[in-house]
């Protein structure tokens, strides 16, 4: 596909299909179907077209989901992570010690501890969820001990980074953590403010406590983004 394919591909939902849009600078297009297709003879502008291009290798969709609403560390707490090309994957689920190795010839596997949960993103054959064992150590292997892993070279350009272990319902307490970082957290206590106060029946604390939430989740929102503008200034420029 094409290069800085997170800023010239696009996407928007319709029910369960995702429907597929590229970013080009100059083009003419016109709707066929529902869908916008680039006439071959004219260009003018930035548009969103129909890929004109084929998908060879596949395409793959990176989303989130919360399956667990607590979690037992903080979201900001669990900041280990690895990547490269240099990490391979070995099943030792047949050897005396019953485990399952990660290795990295980078030495990028140091900061990752016993217990830890880790998402593992980019394999051919091992993507998932796993817990490392109590015998994981070294720069350069990990070891886990849920989860059977499949022999992979390395080769693929992997990722690895850690997440938060979950809470089952009947261990929740008041250590636990919502599954969401800091900012949104704090953004949920105001909403459970403002359900209080309506209930009591003051409904300009619910009014206050709503305007505390959304300013929360806009503030959520800016924080990824990061915007910078230039202007060229002459000489005899006015600012």
């Amino acid at each position: 596909m094409s290069f800085d394919t997170d800023r010239n591909w696009m996407y928007s939902l319709s029910g369960r299909y995702i429907h597929l849009w590229q970013w080009t600078e100059t083009a003419a297009t016109d709707t066929v179907g529902s869908y916008r297709v680039k006439l071959p003879s004219e260009y003018y502008g930035k548009q969103l077209i129909y890929p004109n291009e084929d998908i060879a290798s596949g395409l793959r969709v990176e989303y989130t989901a919360f399956s667990e609403p607590f979690v037992s560390e903080a979201l900001e707490d669990t900041s280990v992570r690895a990547s490269g090309t240099t990490i391979s994957f070995n099943d030792d689920g047949d050897s005396a010690s019953g485990y399952n190795d990660i290795y990295d010839t980078g030495d990028g596997l140091a900061d990752f501890e016993n217990g830890d949960r880790i998402r593992v993103i980019g394999s051919a054959s091992n993507d998932g969820d796993y817990t490392l064992t109590a015998d994981a150590g070294g720069a350069r292997y990990i070891q886990i001990g849920t989860g059977n892993l499949t022999d992979e070279a390395a080769g693929e350009s992997i990722t690895i980074y850690q997440i938060p272990k979950a809470v089952s319902d009947a261990s929740v307490d008041e250590s636990s953590h919502v599954n969401l970082n800091r900012m949104l957290s704090l953004a949920v206590v105001d909403y459970i403010k403002a359900q209080m106060k309506e209930t009591a029946g003051d409904l300009q604390g619910k009014e206050y406590c709503m305007r505390e939430f959304w300013k929360k989740i806009g503030d959520n929102e800016s924080n990824k983004r990061n915007i910078s503008m230039s202007f060229p200034a002459s000489p005899f420029a006015v600012k």
